[in-house]
């Protein structure tokens, strides 16, 4: 942990921290000198004691009660909270079972609630942020994707309205916005395509920056949210998709 970091002397919670996006932010943040606390309820697939991790299910109240208890008991605050944690379910509404609508909607919105909503007294205190992952799905439609970008849609929309009624508290709430990231879950889409390696050459080539984007460029900017340098950022979506929702490329040449 560092001691001249740009989060030196904060506490964070990061939700779903145990891989992908949750797992690079955690790391950024104990390198930038915060103490940080992973809670999920997966176990976390490195080894990093520096780490504390929560087994936490943020579907559920008491759950999360425990964990921000458990947090202020440790370490006295909290300054940073990053509402990580999500699920995907590829499926038209037709084909969206009521169960899978209920499980993404309790994890991707009911989490953020739960989790924001037991911490707010906390940050209060140290004038702290919240940092929510939303989705360029919460802008635009995919197919197979309804409830998945149903669900980020909402995120936005509470974090907009937290970051209204708690400016007076000194909280800042935003929302990241990733694209395509190269995490677990899309490397498993893409191994369930016909031809992996060409639908991985494929959606890069979607992109105007020609790549897809990488877990330690979302930590980057969760890390600058978390930080005093972003003191006026508050209330906004911060789109990290490589140009791709930008507008359309189009190939003159083709055809």
């Amino acid at each position: 942990m560092s001691t001249t970091g740009r989060l030196h002397g904060k506490v964070a919670i990061v939700t779903g921290a145990s891989r992908g996006i949750g797992a690079a932010i955690v790391h950024r943040f104990l390198a930038e000198g915060a103490q940080v606390i992973n809670a999920s309820d997966i176990e976390p697939t490195y080894d990093r004691p520096e780490i504390a991790y929560e087994r936490v299910d943020v579907t559920l109240a008491e759950d999360v009660e425990r964990l921000i208890e458990a947090t202020l008991q440790r370490h006295g605050r909290l300054d940073v909270l990053v509402n990580n944690a999500g699920v995907e379910i590829e499926a038209s509404v037709e084909h969206t079972s009521a169960d899978d609508w209920d499980r993404v909607m309790a994890v991707n919105v009911r989490g953020v609630f739960l989790c924001s909503k037991y911490a707010i007294d906390a940050l209060r205190t140290t004038r702290g942020v919240i940092v929510n992952m939303a989705s360029i799905n919460a802008f635009w439609a995919e197919p197979q994707l309804a409830v998945y970008s149903a669900s980020k849609a909402a995120v936005l929309q509470l974090t907009r309205c937290m970051a209204l009624d708690h400016a007076g508290d000194g909280i800042r709430c935003s929302a990241i916005c990733p694209g395509y990231v190269r995490t677990e879950m899309l490397e498993h889409f893409f191994d369930h395509q016909p031809d992996p390696a060409a639908a991985r050459s494929l959606l890069a080539s979607k992109h105007p920056l020609g790549r897809i984007c990488e877990p330690e460029e979302i930590a980057a900017l969760a890390t600058w949210l978390a930080s005093d340098e972003a003191a006026f950022a508050s209330g906004q979506p911060f789109v990290l998709d490589g140009a791709l929702s930008a507008g359309r490329v189009f190939d003159w040449g083709a055809g």
